[in-house]
């Protein structure tokens, strides 16, 4: 959804962007996102949300950065390899920090994380299949942070938030997983 937005509005990104675009290798900015995704889940661990909600932003702000610092420069395979394989170990790293929250289900935590991988191994399996990158439906990895990001700020003052914000990550996820699965089906043709 926000990557509709982001293609209709191309240049907002990268003049919002701009002030932190550094002369550093991408990889680095990367791995940086990586750490902030371990403290997050660590945070969310022993249920210090603020600290959590901080760190999961972070690693938002980081992860679109680095894109944008490689496309300063020259992207590369092994930049997209490592931005990618990143993504799904601090989506990993958050959420079983998640579900091992004294107050979140991690049976149903554990779910979401089920469903928030299926989709991006949808959009990974589309490029090898394709090499065009898929990221379509109604719920990517933005939209997910938000929603985590803001259930975690809202949950010291509404106690069920968090566990509400879980069920439609789920709900979402489960939808963007169908999306993508016919739209990568109806793609490849027979």
């Amino acid at each position: 959804m926000l990557k509709h937005i982001e293609q209709k509005h191309p240049k907002m990104r990268r003049r919002l962007l701009a002030p932190f675009i550094i002369n550093i290798n991408p990889n680095k900015v990367t791995l940086a996102a990586l750490v902030s995704a371990f403290l997050s889940g660590y945070y969310f661990y022993i249920d210090n949300l603020f600290a959590a909600a901080f760190f999961l932003a972070l690693n938002g702000f980081l992860d679109v950065l680095d894109g944008e610092i490689a496309k300063k420069g020259t992207p590369t395979k092994r930049g997209d390899f490592l931005d990618h394989t990143c993504d799904r170990i601090s989506d990993t790293a958050i959420f079983v920090g998640l579900a091992y929250n004294p107050i979140m289900p991690t049976e149903m935590t554990l779910m979401a994380l089920i469903c928030i991988l299926l989709v991006s191994y949808l959009g990974t399996q589309a490029q090898a299949l394709t090499t065009k990158r898929m990221y379509g439906g109604v719920m990517g990895r933005a939209e997910r942070g938000i929603i985590l990001f803001a259930a975690a700020i809202t949950t010291s003052f509404f106690t069920e938030v968090l566990l509400y914000s879980l069920y439609l990550i789920i709900m979402l996820s489960a939808i963007t997983f169908i999306q993508r699965f016919y739209a990568l089906y109806k793609d490849l043709g027979t």
